[in-house]
């Protein structure tokens, strides 16, 4: 499946970008319970796991316009952009441009938290268990339902690298993908919208 450039995309491309978001957003929801149920397990890694040479974290191109698209609308992310583009040049010098994993320090993570976590986390971040050191159950679900929607959407070539790599593709994006409202935002409305409904 042939990908469209950016700033050509259709209306119907746009609907279906932005369902997406909404299913990535919602597939990050078991991974939180999950995290806050068990005792032995915290809702956020420890600074560490995001740093050199633990860190070898890889999101999707969904992900990474999520991301994106976060940085653009929210507004306490709002001026930051450039202090992740200077640890993004910095983490790159360092890395090669492929589907490896690779180990880098994370240019979200500034004064030892993520800068997305709440709103634009990806998935992989949350699905692994630092305890048991794997993939946790409702982590495996939410990554197949991750690569799932980015199939949907780019094909089975859809690509998949580590985080410095494939975000710088879509932090500077005024006019493509990455222009418009997170996966988060757009459930949260959705939600406003469903509420006169359900209570007619």
């Amino acid at each position: 499946m042939a990908r469209k450039k950016r700033g050509q995309r259709s209306r119907n491309d746009g609907e279906a970008l932005d369902e997406a978001l909404v299913s990535l957003d919602r597939s990050r929801g078991p991974l939180f319970l999950e995290n806050r149920e068990n005792p032995k397990r915290s809702e956020t890694r420890h600074p560490d796991c995001c740093k050199r040479p633990a860190n070898k974290m890889r999101i999707s191109e969904l992900e990474a316009i999520d991301i994106a698209r976060a940085f653009q609308e929210k507004p306490h992310l709002n001026g930051r952009t450039d202090a992740v583009l200077e640890r993004l040049g910095q983490a790159i010098h360092f890395l090669r441009d492929n589907r490896r994993p690779q180990a880098f320090d994370c240019p979200l993570l500034e004064d030892g938290q993520c800068m997305v976590h709440k709103i634009a986390k990806p998935i992989e971040c949350l699905a692994y268990d630092q305890v048991e050191d794997r993939i946790s159950h409702e982590g495996k679900r939410s990554i197949e339902r991750r690569d799932h929607l980015n199939e949907s959407l780019f094909g089975e070539g859809w690509d998949y690298r580590v985080i410095p790599f494939m975000l710088i593709r879509y932090l500077l994006d005024e006019e493509g993908p990455a222009t418009g409202s997170c996966g988060s935002t757009l459930r949260k409305g959705l939600q406003r919208n469903d509420r006169p409904a359900q209570e007619s």
